[in-house]
């Protein structure tokens, strides 16, 4: 960070609350890469001042004065207005020797479990200031915040914020792994054709895999554009894990593709069985309708209380309308069996 860089961020902190407005929390990183809290505006700046080691700072932007600091910093003009536009869809792009975007992330709510709900990291990297935001609770954020706690040594921002990435696409493979675990058993029950419409979840887990396929698919193509482009301007260190970023999302997208593709697969196969059990539960059901029909018409045909009615008068007469009724379900079955309904 040149003189006037720090002299922009440091009359950026003057005048502003302590703590500071929208911040959610900040971090002071040594030469060794272990973090201590920066709990004010002061303290921000000394770091920022210092000559080396590097800062993060988390900013809540649902609150509007997050935005003070963040308009006012020494990061690019591009990445500010990124970092303050309210559009949260994905995008990636370098400026100034800056990398900032906008990242997947997955909500935290402690009274659910949220792994399927979707949210947005938007970042901004430049030299040696990292600053995040979100509107929501994110779980990445949580976790490397715990390892943070836990001694864990982050010697750039890049570091961080590759561990954030990595973190992302380790929980879209857990869940990937989840859901082909739930593919499995019904995959078993439809091939061993015990399919029962009403067991079958197929479709929660292609709503699942759809929408971690959109989210990791949309952040593929923009790393892999942001690497294929020679015009650049990024440090070679952040250059690089950008790439590897790149190659990690295009094998965890290629496993939720796969994901996506076997529970499609699997629906046509399950939703062709039940529509056949259904077929042979109504051919049966027609069946018997058949062997009944005679039995029905005879019974209505003696039903009507009119004179001249067959066997009226014979004491054997019911015997008989019985073997009518007989004879007439009987030839109704040889009939089914010789156009192949009835085996």
């Amino acid at each position: 960070m040149t003189i006037a860089d720090r002299t922009r961020a440091l009359s950026a902190l003057e005048g502003l609350a302590e703590p500071m407005p929208g911040l959610v929390f900040a971090h002071g990183f040594d030469a060794t890469g272990h973090a201590r809290v920066l709990t004010d505006a002061e303290a921000i700046g000394a770091a920022l001042a210092a000559r080396d080691g590097w800062v993060w700072m988390h900013f809540n932007l649902a609150d509007v004065r997050a935005g003070e600091w963040i308009g006012r910093s020494s990061l690019p003009e591009t990445a500010r207005d990124l970092l303050l536009d309210p559009d949260d869809h994905l995008r990636l792009a370098a400026e100034d020797e800056a990398l900032f975007g906008v990242f997947a992330d997955f909500r935290r709510e402690f009274a659910r479990d949220t792994r399927g709900d979707i949210a947005h990291l938007k970042f901004a990297l430049h030299g040696r200031l990292l600053v995040t935001g979100r509107r929501q609770s994110l779980r990445s954020i949580e976790g490397v915040r715990r390892a943070i706690v836990r001694g864990e040594a982050f010697e750039t921002g890049e570091a961080l914020l590759e561990w954030v990435f990595d973190t992302f696409a380790d929980e879209v493979t857990a869940t990937a792994r989840e859901q082909a675990e739930k593919l499995e058993v019904i995959e078993e029950r439809v091939v061993e054709d015990r399919v029962d419409p009403e067991d079958l979840r197929v479709g929660p887990i292609r709503r699942t895999a759809l929408r971690l396929s959109r989210q990791v698919g949309a952040l593929r193509i923009h790393f892999a554009a942001l690497v294929d482009d020679r015009e650049r301007d990024l440090p070679e260190d952040v250059f690089a894990m950008a790439e590897r970023v790149a190659l990690r999302l295009a094998s965890v997208a290629r496993d939720v593709e796969a994901i996506q593709e076997r529970a499609r697969i699997i629906q046509e196969e399950a939703s062709a069985k039940a529509a056949d059990h259904m077929n042979r539960q109504l051919s049966t059901l027609s069946a018997l309708t058949a062997l009944f029909l005679p039995a029905t018409l005879v019974t209505g045909a003696f039903g009507m209380n009119t004179k001249g009615l067959p066997f009226g008068d014979d004491e054997t007469g019911f015997w008989l309308a019985c073997l009518v009724a007989l004879m007439g379900s009987g030839a109704v079955y040889l009939v089914l069996r010789r156009i192949g309904i009835m085996k």
